[in-house]
Parts: structure tokens; sequence; C-alpha cells
């Protein structure tokens, strides 16, 4: 299932790549990851935080090829010793397939992130994802003086660390200018791109702040942000927007080292995985995002995604 992939230094036996998502939040599904060829995992972010009980659930509108994802801080973000826990066990699954932690903090002072990367170091990781989703917009001032001002933050990051940092990018994120921020500090791994928010009419009952779209419409913002890490000469891990094997064709042509995947797999089941990179049609699986524990078991919400549940929106 493809060729072997050197990325930041990290030997992988084929680009394609989990992406941090329901794929990769318990070990169960990490070791389902394996089984299913994938070449590396990016794990559920973690960051460290106390987790108060309140927030709600995931839930989930399909809509042809498209899907609309909410959920709460609290319900996607894992604590950090539960991102710990499942780093720890996944590696103790994952055999010859490389597992990457991915970490969030709530600001852009680098020893928030600091603190939590060196947990997770001090476990054995040798790359970071740095989950830049939950930053928002407000956050990101349009001036000049920011993109130094992240390339300076991640620059410092780097510097107090012993394995590689890959920033993931959100597109509230301006591709060229962030780009060659992170070259010219001497970030050469970047992970993208991140879900678009997204709000639905009323009617759906998703909230408008933690709403995420994820689908093929993703894919022309993924090109044009892999194309400015091109030219700025960076190590691109790729996704968003894939729906079959000629999209991860098309992103490994044009740059990807290697390319990641969670919605394909999500409705297509883990045993479709290995077509993404064999340019076969995947043999149609059951819808779910919880595979491992099957319908109606341990760990199922009930999130409307799988149609045989019959909770999926009447469309």
């Amino acid at each position: 299932m493809g060729d072997k992939v050197i990325f930041g230094g990290i030997e992988m036996a084929n680009p394609l790549i989990a992406s941090s998502s329901p794929l990769t939040e318990t070990v169960r599904k990490v070791h389902c990851c394996r089984e299913a060829t994938f070449g590396g995992v990016i794990l559920k972010t973690a960051a460290d935080y106390l987790r108060t009980g309140k927030g709600y659930g995931r839930k989930v509108v399909f809509i042809g090829e498209d899907y609309y994802a909410d959920a709460s801080y609290e319900r996607e973000i894992l604590t950090l010793e539960e991102g710990m826990a499942l780093f720890r066990g996944a590696l103790s699954v994952a055999g010859d397939m490389a597992v990457i932690p991915s970490v969030s903090a709530n600001s852009m002072e680098a020893e928030d992130w600091v603190f939590i990367c060196r947990r997770f170091e001090d476990l054995g990781a040798r790359l970071i994802q740095l989950d830049f989703f939950y930053l928002g917009t407000g956050i990101l001032p349009e001036d000049e003086g920011f993109y130094k001002r992240l390339g300076e933050f991640l620059a410092t990051l780097q510097s107090r660390l012993h394995c590689i940092v890959m920033p993931k990018l959100n597109f509230h994120f301006d591709p060229e200018k962030t780009c060659k921020a992170l070259a010219e500090y001497g970030i050469r791994q970047v992970s993208l791109l991140d879900s678009i928010r997204f709000a639905l009419p009323a009617r759906f009952g998703l909230h408008r702040d933690t709403t995420s779209y994820f689908g093929r419409k993703q894919l022309p913002l993924t090109r044009m942000y892999l194309q400015h890490a091109v030219e700025a000469g960076l190590e691109i891990c790729a996704g968003g927007g894939v729906s079959g094997p000629e999209d991860v064709e098309l992103l490994l042509e044009n740059g990807a080292k290697l390319v990641q995947t969670a919605s394909y797999v999500l409705k297509n089941g883990f045993g479709s995985a290995p077509a993404l990179l064999r340019g076969e049609p995947a043999s149609q699986g059951r819808l779910t995002w919880c595979e491992a524990e099957g319908y109606g078991g341990k760990g199922c919400e009930f999130c409307g995604f799988c149609r045989e549940t019959g909770q999926a929106e009447a469309l």
C-alpha cells in the first residue's frame, strides 16, 4: 500500500495518515487504523485543562457527500491526562505505524505549549501536531506583524523541544504569509488543512460557534494552502476534502509528502483505507463513526452519522 516515506526524519510505511478525529480517539480505533494499514495516525487533540463536566455531546448532520459535526470543546478535546494515556496505549498497538500526538492551548504564549509538548516528548513523541483550531479569529489580527509574531512563537517553541513541531493551519491563516513565516523561522513541517467553521439553519439543532464542515468543498482550499507550502519549501501533511484515491494522488503529485484523511473512512469503514493508495473504488461498508465498538455498543453516542441507526437527519 504505497511506498515508504520519510517525514521529519521519521520513516513511515506509506503516506496515508489518519487525521485527528473520531478515528484516532481511542486505543481500539488506533488498532483498527493499524489493521487498515495506515502509515501513521494523528491522535485526538489534548490540552492542559480541567474538564468541569459541562458541555454537550457530538451531533452530526450528513447531507449527501458532506457532513457537519457539532460538539463542545469538552467533548472534542482530551485532557492532558487522557491524551497521555491514549498516546501510551496507541504506542502499544501501533507496531511500525507512526503515532503523532496533537496538542492545543488557548494562547500564543510559548510556555503554555512547551509544557504539554514536553509531557508527550517525555513519552517518546518525535513529532507533535500543534492544533490551532480553537485559537479562533480573535487572536489572528489582520496586521503584518502577526505573522512575524507567529514565526517567533514557533521558533521559540521548537528551540525548547527535542521533538519536531508541526502546526496545523486553519483557514483564518493567510496561506502565503503563514508559509513564508514558517520557513523564515525554521519550521519545516506543516499540517493542512483544518475543518471549516460552518453554521447550518437553526432547524438542524447545531451550535453556530462549534459546527464544522467536512467534505469535498474543502479540497480547493487545501490545494491553495498546499501550493504556498510547496513554494516555501515545507514538508506537508495535507488533507481536507479527500473523497477518493484520485484526491490522494492529486495532493501527492502536487507536493504533499503525506495525505491525511478521516471523513472517507468514517463514511466507508476502516477497510476502505487501502483503496485510497491503490486507486481502487472503496467497497461499500457501513456508515459509522464508531466501527470499532459497533452499533449501539459501548461508546455509541447516536450522533446521527450512521444511517442504519435511524438517527440521521431526514433531508
